[in-house]
């Protein structure tokens, strides 16, 4: 709490993370101040990881934290699409959903879980990026959804 206390950032919950866009996105499924989850990004240093990377060091910063349970709850896993926005999982207590986040980030849902009571997990695309894979996690089903990505859902 005393790093908290001085300005640190707080991770609640940390799930997914995906590279994408010359950044590291990751989700903290518990963050923010509704406990409705956060999506932060980190730009590493141009000289990550030698002795020059305190010249110019990497940067983290808070990307969304909706803080409304209309718009997401509980941001899980995560995955960067073709055209440049993340499409991240629901871990919420009801219904669960896909969302879209924007590089501006502007939220938009997808995809509805109505098989059940459970969450999404694992998205990833095919490696030509026609095909969002997609597994259900309580009823251990894993979902293959086509597009029409050139729509952008």
């Amino acid at each position: 709490l005393r790093g908290f206390e001085a300005g640190a950032a707080r991770f609640a919950r940390g799930e997914g993370m995906w590279w994408a866009n010359n950044t590291v996105y990751f989700a903290c499924t518990d963050g923010g101040d509704a406990r409705k989850g956060q999506i932060w990004s980190y730009v590493p240093s141009p000289y990550e990881g030698t002795s020059r990377e305190s010249e110019e060091p990497g940067t983290v910063e808070l990307f969304i934290e909706p803080n409304d349970g209309t718009l997401c709850e509980n941001a899980d896993n995560l995955t960067a699409a073709p055209w440049g926005d993340l499409i991240v999982c629901e871990d919420g207590t009801g219904d669960d959903y896909l969302f879209g986040v924007t590089p501006a980030g502007e939220m938009y849902k997808f995809g509805h879980n109505q098989a059940g009571n459970g969450e999404f997990a694992g998205s990833c695309f095919s490696p030509d990026g026609t095909t969002l894979f997609v597994n259900m996690q309580n009823q251990g089903l894993t979902v293959a959804i086509t597009g029409p990505w050139e729509q952008k859902v």
